[in-house]
């Protein structure tokens, strides 16, 4: 969970960008990757992911870029929505409303208030006072969400569905806090704290039946996170080729997949076969990878001096578990 100043500010800020259902490319990030919201040890990153309408995508640490990247890599993710909101109060299902779950029915959340009671944990719920009037001893106590963050939002032959992502570096980091806090015994690694909030998260989202799937930067190679990032970037670059070109542009890629040639020699010869300039051309072999047109082992290292070495393991296959519902 993401944590920043907890004002009144704040919270009618976090209101105006979450309170109403948004999809898509209208979807607000309840905190922004930027050095007036971000916590002051993050590294925040904006992505802007074409299959969201290129918006602003907000992450606020390196491992949440990586499995976010991860997240939009995968052919069913059709939304992500980072740094969401736990709502304090009772709340509808996420999907309820939407046209792909039309004609379903789904388990509401309780809501944060009732989850930390339920937890013993109701003095620990942030809240914030309300300058309301000029009689300060009569300002109202307001309860501050939590911060999550990030929610996939997923389709199998079933139907949709989600999934909670909280993100850490190392799984370990789940159940100890971070560097800055003060060291416990060694005897006794794990944080109270840290162990509670986790559980009022997983909670949160057990009341409206979505599963919580821990998910750490340590769980993804190397190779692979700078394989996502070399074709996520290149995701959005321009390549001149009508709709019905591009599929062949491709097969000629895809049929040196496996050969020793050089990825650059690739992308000369479907430059000068299409009419497009090298990097136009590069752009579409990252494109065709990202979007899985192209299966490459990503868990090498992906470099235009070297051969497209044929997949060996689906990054999708090998993830399922972090996947499914």
């Amino acid at each position: 969970m993401a944590e920043f100043k907890i004002t009144a500010q704040r919270l009618k800020q976090i209101k105006d960008r979450q309170w109403s259902p948004r999809w898509g490319k209208d979807y607000v990030a309840s905190i922004f990757a930027d050095p007036k919201e971000a916590p002051g040890i993050s590294t925040g990153t904006v992505l802007r992911p074409v299959k969201f309408g290129e918006r602003e995508f907000h992450t606020l640490s390196r491992p949440e870029t990586n499995v976010s990247l991860l997240a939009l890599h995968h052919d069913r993710c059709w939304e992500l929505h980072e740094q969401k909101v736990l709502f304090p109060t009772p709340r509808p299902h996420y999907l309820y409303g939407h046209p792909r779950a039309a004609g379903s029915t789904f388990a509401s959340f309780a809501g944060t208030l009732v989850v930390a009671e339920k937890l013993g944990l109701l003095s620990r719920h942030p809240k914030v006072r309300l300058q309301i009037g000029t009689d300060s001893r009569r300002w109202p106590m307001a309860p501050f969400p939590f911060i999550g963050d990030l929610l996939l939002f997923m389709h199998d032959d079933v139907g949709p569905y989600c999934i909670n992502w909280p993100v850490k570096n190392k799984f370990a980091d789940f159940r100890r806090a971070g560097p800055r806090a003060k060291p416990r015994p060694l005897l006794d690694p794990d944080d109270p704290a840290v162990e509670a909030r986790q559980a009022l998260e997983r909670t949160y989202y057990d009341d409206a039946c979505i599963r919580t799937q821990h998910v750490a930067d340590e769980g993804i190679p190397f190779d692979l996170r700078c394989n996502l990032r070399t074709t996520f970037l290149d995701d959005s670059f321009p390549v001149p080729l009508d709709v019905n070109v591009r599929p062949a542009a491709l097969e000629k890629i895809r049929a040196y997949i496996g050969r020793d040639v050089p990825a650059y020699s690739v992308a000369r010869a479907v430059a000068k076969e299409f009419q497009i300039s090298d990097r136009q051309a590069t752009a579409l072999i990252h494109q065709g990878i990202w979007r899985r047109e192209l299966r490459i082992d990503l868990f090498r290292p992906f470099l235009m001096n070297k051969p497209l070495r044929p997949e060996r393991v689906d990054v999708l296959v090998h993830y399922a578990g972090w996947f499914s519902r």
